[in-house]
């Protein structure tokens, strides 16, 4: 991605990660994607906001980050976020706070903490669920 070569470049040049961050907005809906990125080619800090809300289009969202970072394999097994599993229990609630504090409605879509996230409705997933498990865990 464009926003890996950038941090590529940078880190070449001689500042270390752990001195850089990423503060991106979703104008093209990469926001999440850029940021998460940005930490697999070295930036050590994200900025962000609870459900994306911000500016333009919104900010990375950190609703979708933190457990993407302490959950998924390809960065938990390589990054100490200092979020435990327990602490991500409450994530859900946070964000329906959140929306709930801003009188708006939370996104049914929304990755790991909407109504739809774990919901398997469809023949072939249903399906394949009921087969193994496995096949549609985040």
């Amino acid at each position: 991605s464009e926003v890996r070569a950038i941090v590529e470049k940078v880190i070449a040049a001689g500042i270390p990660g752990e001195h850089l961050g990423i503060h991106a907005h979703d104008d093209t809906g990469q926001a999440v994607a850029n940021s998460l990125g940005a930490v697999d080619a070295g930036v050590r800090q994200i900025q962000g906001t609870l459900n994306g809300i911000g500016e333009r289009c919104g900010n990375a969202n950190l609703i979708s980050i933190i457990p993407t970072l302490a959950l998924k394999p390809a960065f938990a097994d390589r990054f100490e976020t200092g979020i435990s599993t327990e602490a991500l229990t409450g994530i859900s609630r946070l964000s329906r706070a959140f929306d709930e504090l801003l009188n708006r409605a939370p996104e049914a879509q929304a990755p790991y903490v909407g109504a739809s996230a774990f919901a398997t409705k469809a023949g072939i997933h249903a399906s394949a669920l009921a087969k193994e498990p496995a096949t549609y865990e985040h």
